[in-house]
């Protein structure tokens, strides 16, 4: 009997101690756990012995942790399985602190962005990732194509480029090598002349992430950069490759939180978190106009409230505020920034100010655009409104749960590798047309900027 019991406090201890390790290193947690479980229980080394301890292992995660059988579950279980690998994400200007969200782990999903009607939303495929075993080898009858990112940002190492094109199917290798097939050039950093003579056999192609309107560097208009890009990698919808600041996924089925629950801990009308000052949307002005009609919490460097710097002010006053004004700093074509989606995110509504089209990149009813108003006072009676009017508010909400919001440089680890591998491997899944079908933008500069920002017309 007294040895029953020791045996039991034995594996609760081991049970407790997996939990806590859980979150670390799941598979040394494991290992540990089987072979305890194989001593305690007398088992031996077979792979049937193995395989109950494994199974004892994963019923006891799912008893003690919020998981259930499904497919989601098991994918979050291997996820942490080797969440290790991919610990050291570079992170871009547009980064803050990779916090933790809620979001379901991506990186098994078969996804890319080539819905019919709206590229911003995510379709289930198998076209864009690597499926085959890891010790089957690559077939010799293509070669594999080469890729060089010339002046590649500094946070961004050749070993996260080399993993970000790992698992394409079209076997693009990142390389060192300035003659590789494809040569990426990021616009703000463009050197007053190309570095080399540009080879006929190469597909050059111009990479950009920030709009025209506050970049730095121009040089892309000189004209010893006309006539020498093959291919466009931007946020653009237009370009040869998209790469947005994130995508909507629909949901199988709504999510079913307690909305009432969420609307009781808004005491708050509207916030927003800037520090980039004096921008070419000159939203300051209009944030200025918006407070002669409504409370806004103006957070960062541009307004008067701060954040501790280990407090996410952003996931908390999404609880306990109404409304997020995701206010681009320019107004340029397709320009919609992390800011928009991580709004879309959480449980708060959006408030877009932007160059975009939203009606084209979000769902009905999930955010509010202040195009859609005649003058800020316009938008203020709006929101009073629906502070009001708990139905109308709450309409807003729900109709979030139908999608889920994927972004970049926010939200959890699994989410930034995931989107650079979406986007890269679109990359590498044209590369090939690209070699065979020459095509070439004679003035980057005019299809970069040329009126595709404007000027505020709504400061009044």
């Amino acid at each position: 009997m007294m040895e029953n019991r020791k045996r039991k406090l034995a594996i609760l201890l081991v049970t407790v101690l997996t939990v806590i390790l859980y979150l670390t290193n799941l598979k040394a947690t494991k290992d540990v756990f089987v072979k305890f479980l194989k001593r305690e229980m007398h088992l031996n080394s077979s792979k049937d012995d193995t395989k109950a301890a494994n199974e004892v292992f994963v019923k006891i995660l799912k008893e003690t942790m919020p998981l259930n059988s499904s497919k989601d579950d098991a994918n979050s279980i291997h996820a942490n399985n080797v969440k290790s690998k991919h610990s050291n994400n570079p992170k871009s200007e547009h980064s803050r602190n990779l916090k933790p969200d809620h979001s379901r782990n991506l990186k098994s999903e078969q996804l890319q962005p080539e819905h019919p009607s709206n590229p911003y939303i995510l379709t289930s495929v198998s076209s864009h990732f690597n499926t085959r075993s890891s010790n089957k080898p690559r077939s010799n009858k293509t070669r594999g194509i080469t890729i060089h990112w010339y002046n590649r940002p500094s946070e961004v190492s050749s070993q996260a480029l080399r993993n970000w094109f790992s698992p394409c199917n079209d076997s693009c290798i990142y390389t060192e090598d300035i003659n590789s097939d494809i040569l990426i050039f990021d616009g703000d950093s463009l050197a007053g002349n190309p570095p080399v003579r540009r080879n006929p056999n190469q597909v050059w192609v111009f990479h950009e992430m920030e709009s025209p309107d506050i970049t730095f560097s121009h040089q892309w208009l000189k004209p010893s950069w006309r006539n020498k890009f093959n291919r466009t990698f931007t946020y653009r919808v237009d370009s040869d490759q998209f790469i947005p600041y994130g995508f909507y996924r629909k949901r199988k089925e709504p999510l079913k939180k307690n909305i009432t629950a969420i609307m009781k801990q808004k005491a708050k009308l509207v916030s927003i978190f800037s520090s980039n000052c004096g921008v070419a949307s000159q939203r300051e002005k209009y944030i200025k106009l918006l407070r002669k009609y409504i409370p806004v919490d103006f957070y960062g460097r541009c307004g008067n409230l701060t954040c501790p710097k280990s407090y996410d002010c952003f996931i908390s006053n999404a609880k306990t505020y109404k409304f997020y004004l995701s206010f681009e700093n320019s107004l340029c074509r397709d320009y919609v920034s992390e800011k928009f989606f991580r709004a879309e995110s959480l449980d708060i509504v959006a408030v877009t100010r932007g160059g975009a089209n939203y009606s084209k990149i979000a769902p009905a009813k999930t955010y509010i655009d202040t195009s859609d108003f005649k003058s800020v006072k316009d938008l203020a009676n709006f929101l009073l409104y629906l502070d009001r009017n708990d139905t109308a508010y709450r309409q807003y909400l729900e109709n979030k749960q139908s999608f889920e919001s994927i972004y970049w440089w926010f939200g959890t680890g699994d989410n930034f590798m995931f989107m650079h591998k979406l986007s890269h491997c679109g990359l590498c899944n044209k590369a090939r047309s690209w070699l065979n079908e020459k095509k070439v933008y004679e003035n980057i500069g005019d299809w970069y900027e040329k009126n595709k920002c404007h000027k505020p017309a709504d400061i009044h």
